[in-house]
């Protein structure tokens, strides 16, 4: 089995402004962390049980961090329609893609529910934005 390295991967949007709908890349993405759901344990032990006794219950597939080198003005960062979809609460479709070949793809729709600038004394101006899921990531 091969290493997969990281340098490569990308995280990509649905652009649905543009017909046909397409996928517009989120740029100058440093770390993507996530997705990092799970599933409740729901407890289904009886008087008769010798051990407790349990069965899983729905996925929940988490959230998607993301940390950028913020550029609300580039065209090609997309950094503003993230804000943008987080003030209309918008539920958006986003595919994270690897960087092997042939490319692994994780597919999913998310709410953009945070935005967080990050500045500091000889640093560049960052941001980590967070995503949640909602409903199921497709791997192909």
């Amino acid at each position: 089995m091969a290493n997969l390295l990281s340098q490569g991967s990308s995280i990509w949007r649905m652009d649905t402004s543009v017909s046909p709908n397409a996928y517009s890349e989120i740029g100058q993405v440093m770390s993507i962390s996530g997705p990092d759901g799970s599933a409740s344990e729901i407890d289904v032990s009886n008087l008769a049980s010798t051990a407790k006794e349990f069965v899983i219950g729905l996925p929940d597939n988490g959230s998607v961090s993301l940390e950028v080198s913020f550029d609300y003005a580039s065209a090609t960062a997309n950094h503003d329609t993230l804000i943008t979809s987080r003030t209309a609460q918008t539920l958006d479709t986003f595919q994270i893609r690897l960087s092997d070949s042939p490319q692994t793809t994780m597919t999913f729709t998310a709410y953009v529910t945070q935005f967080s600038l990050s500045l500091g004394v000889d640093d560049k101006v960052g941001a980590t934005f967070g995503l949640r899921i909602s409903g199921g990531v497709t791997f192909a």
